[in-house]
């Protein structure tokens, strides 16, 4: 009888476990501010608006592309991983991954890419074709990851691929055709705030052969992968902020964006004083020209905004940590497919069809998508890549009217699909646009409110949606209601009838495509918001 009841009971606290393990936590707020104080500069900057033509772009395009492109394997972190102390202990195997391919550490460093990263087929003209076949309305690359390596002409490190590997100023060709395009923005992202000691493991954990024989360890290559014992937090700083101010003099980027700055920030690594010197200087120089720019401040994984928050346009990487109902303008980053970087063998999980839902769906909450490429070592881009942009390009080619220049409308939309979701494996929350389909609807308006735009996620069986935020009884214009409705990209006469359960639109029997359809409603007046 005793084991029984001692049965009965481990089995309850094993539901119970469970059932707390499986329980979605609390929303928490989607970021904080910096925990400590900070200059009263920021005050003054944060008067400076988001430019309005960022707010109508919608849809943006970079790159991650550098020398762990070359060995194409785990991502951009590859420089970490292989240099693990203990092979073992590398994620994704990278570690022994480079041993079974390359060789010890010892006979080979990371340094010895820089002549296989000789990128024979980059072509900054396709690159730039590509990016514009998909619609963007700002561009760029990713200029310097966390391995440091600069894709410019920069006079601060000689770390560059001008100087090594494709010996050309990869940015300043392609700043130069995006300059040509006469609806494209430049762009300029920049990871190298990590860069300082990013590649080592705990020190302890090195034995005495490896800190004699790996190359991380070598004095005369300390320029390149910043060893925090022979490099100064100082020089360090001056070297980042050099580089960073070039960018901004040489080529005159409409965008920064930055990621990890925020831990940077905390430990001294880049100080604040020379961030903000930087930022006014970019402020200054942008107005002055007579075209405004605009600064990123990215939530990282810690939390903590890179910028105090109020400054700038806030971005969320793949809309993770978001809030339930985020106000104002945003941006949000992720990779064409995952990792971030071309791998060997890459997977194309999601096609066009995820991305635009994803961009109707961010372009009704305020968000601005910023998508990034994964080009080969070899400077070629994928055939994946470049059908995936041309999908996306032929779209909003038809439905771009409700893309472009719009703004938010007063709710979002409605549907079936769960936005908000709680990632048990990431232990956050996150945007999840997969589950996107015919059942949701997304709303966004003209800036004259004279027109709504309701795109549907897709083409419902019925060939019928009712849109129930427009039901007969609510207010929609200030005319009196529908003046006529029509579907972008169709000559078909659309029908429609207002309902007590909602505004009922029917689909023509041909169907520009079946991702998302736009339908554009002309009212009355003004829209009521």
């Amino acid at each position: 009888m005793k084991l029984k009841i001692s049965l009965a009971a481990a089995l309850l606290a094993a539901l119970t476990l469970t059932q707390a393990q499986d329980k979605k936590p609390e929303r928490r707020e989607a970021g904080f501010d910096w925990d400590r104080s900070y200059s009263e500069e920021w005050e003054e900057m944060k008067k400076y608006p988001i430019p309005e033509w960022m707010i109508d772009a919608k849809f943006g395009i970079y790159t991650h592309w550098g020398i762990y492109s070359v060995p194409a394997h785990g991502g951009p972190d590859y420089v970490k991983e292989m240099y693990k102390a203990d092979p073992e202990k590398s994620k994704r195997g990278t570690a022994q991954y480079h041993i079974n391919k390359y060789g010890p550490v010892a006979e080979f460093g990371y340094k010895d890419f820089l002549p296989m990263f000789n990128t024979p087929k980059f072509d900054a003209k396709e690159w730039v074709d590509v990016m514009e076949s998909g619609g963007v309305k700002f561009a760029g690359i990713c200029l310097s990851h966390h391995d440091g390596f600069a894709l410019w002409d920069s006079k601060h490190s000689d770390y560059n691929s001008v100087n090594y590997g494709p010996k050309r100023d990869i940015y300043g060709e392609i700043a130069a055709e995006v300059k040509k395009r006469d609806d494209i923005k430049l762009a300029a992202t920049f990871h190298m705030a990590r860069t300082y000691g990013y590649m080592y493991d705990n020190d302890k954990n090195y034995s005495k052969e490896q800190k004699q024989t790996w190359d991380i360890f070598d004095p005369e290559y300390a320029h390149m992968y910043k060893d925090k014992s022979v490099l100064s937090k100082e020089d360090f700083a001056a070297e980042w902020s050099g580089k960073v101010r070039e960018v901004i003099d040489n080529y005159s980027p409409d965008v920064l964006w930055f990621d990890g700055l925020s831990g940077s920030i905390k430990n001294d690594e880049v100080p604040e004083d020379s961030i903000v010197d930087i930022l006014k200087y970019y402020y200054k120089k942008g107005f002055e020209s007579g075209d405004s720019v605009v600064v990123c401040s990215k939530l990282p994984g810690t939390r903590v905004w890179n910028f105090p928050l109020g400054f700038g346009l806030r971005c969320y990487e793949n809309c993770r940590d978001m809030e339930e109902d985020p106000q104002g303008y945003w941006l949000a980053d992720r990779a064409i497919s995952y990792p971030w970087c071309y791998v060997n063998d890459k997977q194309y999980k999601h096609r066009a069809p995820y991305h635009i839902r994803s961009l109707v769906d961010m372009t009704s909450r305020g968000g601005i998508f910023f998508l990034s490429l994964t080009p080969k070592g070899d400077g070629s881009i994928p055939d994946e890549e470049k059908e995936i942009m041309k999908n996306m390009g032929d779209w909003l080619s038809i439905n771009g009217e409700a893309i472009y220049a719009t703004r938010r409308y007063k709710t979002a939309g409605e549907g079936t699909t769960e936005m908000l979701v709680w990632s048990k494996g990431k232990n956050r929350y996150k945007w999840d646009f997969t589950a996107l389909n015919a059942e949701d609807v997304r709303f966004t308006r003209s800036k004259d409110l004279t027109s709504l735009y309701a795109t549907v996620l897709g083409v419902p069986e019925s060939k019928t949606y009712t849109i129930k935020t427009l039901d007969k009884g609510k207010k929609l214009s200030t005319g009196g209601g529908i003046e006529s409705i029509s579907m972008l990209g169709s000559d078909a006469t659309i029908k429609w009838e207002e309902t007590e359960e909602g505004l009922k639109i029917y689909f023509p029997e041909v169907i520009p495509n079946d991702i998302a359809c736009s339908f554009k409603i002309i009212v009355k007046g003004k829209l009521v918001m």
